[in-house]
């Protein structure tokens, strides 16, 4: 039986409805916010003469695809992945974008997002690990750690990327794996005190845990909160949150436990280092990060870019504003300079905004906040209260926001329209 060319249509039809829902679950996976994954599937679809809504939550990619035919619903659970990987980001985006120019038809398509689901970590585990144990050196000497902070920082983030890098593949392990960092590394930072002169331990600890922190959710989830997106938002910060009190569990339980055997170190007030070894430390952890986050050899350079200008700017502001508005201005910046950089082609913008987000993120005075509560942290400790974590998210995202509307980012403005 011959098929017709109805029946050809329907069945490409078909299969343009599944790629999309791909697209978007892989847009989503990628960390990429609800309201850029809900644009690029969008333009996919209109240069197929189909008409898509997405829908896009924590853990749910729904798509309807509308044509003069019929209608067709499709949806997915989604895994919830906390790795970020720049690269195949980067990649994915590249592919959304070839789509609506007429450059790839949808077998094209088909086989290049298969590939680039299928494409494997570009460096080696045990570069990686020692990249976390690198980049958590220079978050401890960057929130103010010695030398004694930073060794201590290094081996607690090689245990960290060991446990979250080394169990991607679990996703029961996903919400554990922050309890079983914060409790390991614990136990590794309060072993050093048999060894070391007094340190820091909770510098030593947020330095090594810090990609373990989940700011950045807390912060993209904010972000979408504040661009209407409150179906994807609400529960990516509720998950932020969640793995915050995931860590604070850790690090009770630790201490306990230690409590059970030997006395917990008292306080120590480490002596920072000088600020121009602080930024060339910062700058170091910045290549460290690439590493980190699976970024391409030619993003190295604009990685450490955003590490630096978040750094810097942050620094700056606080001398003139004060620790109050610096987050604010900070993020402004940030968001300026790589909004100007996604502008070049075959570019994104958050392979400068997501590092240096990382700089400007919450992490430590949340983590400080949950040991204040826990009894384990600093006493009479102004910043260390959960709502000033969320403080600081909210003046991150409103830094973008109006960085958005100097440099607006490469979005159609179908959704307004829609809306209207």
């Amino acid at each position: 039986m011959t098929a017709t060319p109805d029946a050809d249509r329907v069945l490409d039809e078909a299969a343009a409805s599944r790629f999309l829902l791909d697209l978007a679950k892989a847009l989503h996976l990628a960390y990429q916010p609800s309201l850029l994954v809900e644009d690029r599937v969008r333009r996919a679809a209109k240069a197929w003469g189909l008409d898509v809504e997405v829908f896009t939550l924590q853990s749910l990619a729904l798509t309807e695809v509308m044509s003069p035919r019929r209608s067709r619903v499709a949806f997915a659970r989604l895994p919830f992945n906390p790795h970020w990987n720049l690269g195949r980001a980067a990649a994915l985006l590249r592919l959304a974008d070839a789509i609506p120019e007429g450059r790839v038809r949808l077998p094209e398509a088909r086989a290049e997002l298969e590939r680039i689901q299928a494409s494997r970590a570009p460096y080696p585990e045990w570069l990686v690990y020692l990249a976390y144990g690198v980049y958590g050196a220079a978050v401890a000497a960057r929130v103010g750690g010695g030398w004694l902070e930073l060794l201590v920082a290094f081996f607690v983030g090689v245990v960290a990327g060991a446990i979250h890098f080394g169990t991607l593949h679990s996703q029961r392990l996903d919400l554990l794996k922050s309890f079983l960092a914060a409790f390991l590394g614990t136990w590794v930072a309060l072993g050093f005190t048999f060894l070391l002169p007094p340190f820091n331990a909770v510098r030593a600890l947020f330095g090594g845990a810090t990609l373990l922190v989940p700011a950045m959710v807390v912060t993209l989830g904010s972000l979408e909160l504040a661009m209407e997106a409150v179906e994807a938002g609400l529960p990516r910060l509720t998950y932020g949150l969640l793995r915050f009190l995931m860590l604070g569990v850790g690090f009770a339980a630790a201490g306990t436990l230690w409590g059970f055997f030997w006395a917990l170190p008292p306080h120590f007030e480490p002596h920072a280092l000088p600020p121009l070894l602080t930024l060339l430390l910062v700058a170091v952890g910045g290549v460290a990060l690439s590493v980190c986050m699976s970024g391409r050899p030619r993003d190295v350079a604009w990685i450490v870019v955003g590490v630096l200008t978040a750094y810097g700017a942050q620094a700056a502001t606080k001398v003139l504003f004060g620790d109050p508005g610096s987050p604010l201005v900070a993020a402004f910046v940030l968001g300026v300079v790589g909004l100007l950089y996604g502008r070049g082609k075959q570019r994104m913008s958050m392979t400068v905004i997501m590092p240096g987000m990382l700089q400007l993120a919450p992490g430590f005075i949340g983590t400080e906040a949950i040991l204040s509560l826990l009894g384990a942290g600093r006493a009479g400790v102004e910043d260390a209260r959960l709502f000033n974590v969320l403080l600081v998210a909210l003046q991150l995202v409103l830094g973008v926001v109006f960085a958005t509307v100097v440099v607006p980012p490469r979005i159609s403005g179908e959704r307004d329209a829609r809306r209207a």
